[in-house]
Protein backbone atom coordinates (compact mmCIF):
# COMPACT_ATOMS: atom_id res chain seq x y z
CA UNK A 1 0.00 0.00 0.00
CA UNK A 2 0.96 3.54 -1.17
CA UNK A 3 1.05 6.08 1.74
CA UNK A 4 0.17 9.44 -0.02
CA UNK A 5 1.53 12.74 1.69
CA UNK A 6 -1.85 15.26 1.84
CA UNK A 7 0.37 17.68 4.04
CA UNK A 8 1.93 19.43 1.93
CA UNK A 9 0.18 22.69 0.94
CA UNK A 10 0.07 24.16 -2.58
CA UNK A 11 0.57 20.09 -4.20
CA UNK A 12 -2.36 17.89 -4.98
CA UNK A 13 -2.47 14.78 -6.04
CA UNK A 14 -4.02 14.29 -9.43
CA UNK A 15 -5.44 10.65 -10.02
CA UNK A 16 -5.94 10.78 -13.47
CA UNK A 17 -2.03 10.70 -14.30
CA UNK A 18 -1.19 9.25 -11.02
CA UNK A 19 1.13 11.92 -10.13
CA UNK A 20 1.56 15.19 -7.75
CA UNK A 21 1.27 18.79 -9.43
CA UNK A 22 3.02 21.40 -8.34
CA UNK A 23 1.77 25.19 -8.77
CA UNK A 24 3.52 27.31 -10.32
CA UNK A 25 5.61 29.79 -8.64
CA UNK A 26 4.02 32.73 -7.99
CA UNK A 27 5.13 35.89 -8.85
CA UNK A 28 5.28 38.98 -6.07
CA UNK A 29 2.11 40.68 -5.78
CA UNK A 30 3.13 44.10 -6.29
CA UNK A 31 6.46 43.77 -9.62
CA UNK A 32 8.99 46.23 -9.24
CA UNK A 33 8.34 50.05 -10.54
CA UNK A 34 11.09 49.55 -12.92
CA UNK A 35 8.80 46.80 -14.23
CA UNK A 36 5.54 48.88 -14.27
CA UNK A 37 7.09 51.40 -15.98
CA UNK A 38 8.73 49.82 -18.74
CA UNK A 39 5.17 48.22 -19.64
CA UNK A 40 3.43 51.62 -19.08
CA UNK A 41 5.80 53.11 -21.30
CA UNK A 42 5.69 50.10 -24.16
CA UNK A 43 1.54 50.87 -23.74
CA UNK A 44 1.21 54.45 -24.28
CA UNK A 45 4.05 54.39 -27.25
CA UNK A 46 1.99 52.10 -29.21
CA UNK A 47 -1.11 53.64 -28.32
CA UNK A 48 0.87 56.76 -29.76
CA UNK A 49 1.59 55.25 -33.13
CA UNK A 50 -1.70 53.33 -33.62
CA UNK A 51 -3.62 56.91 -33.39
CA UNK A 52 -0.60 58.65 -35.58
CA UNK A 53 -1.29 56.10 -38.27
CA UNK A 54 -4.98 56.89 -38.12
CA UNK A 55 -4.32 60.40 -38.19
CA UNK A 56 -1.63 60.12 -41.22
CA UNK A 57 -4.49 57.55 -42.58
CA UNK A 58 -7.27 60.70 -42.33
CA UNK A 59 -5.07 63.27 -43.60
CA UNK A 60 -4.31 61.18 -46.69
CA UNK A 61 -8.16 60.46 -47.69
CA UNK A 62 -8.65 63.82 -48.26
Amino acid sequence: MKVLDVTTPGRWYDPISERWIEPRDTRTATPPRAEDDAVFERQRTLQIERIWRALVDCCARE
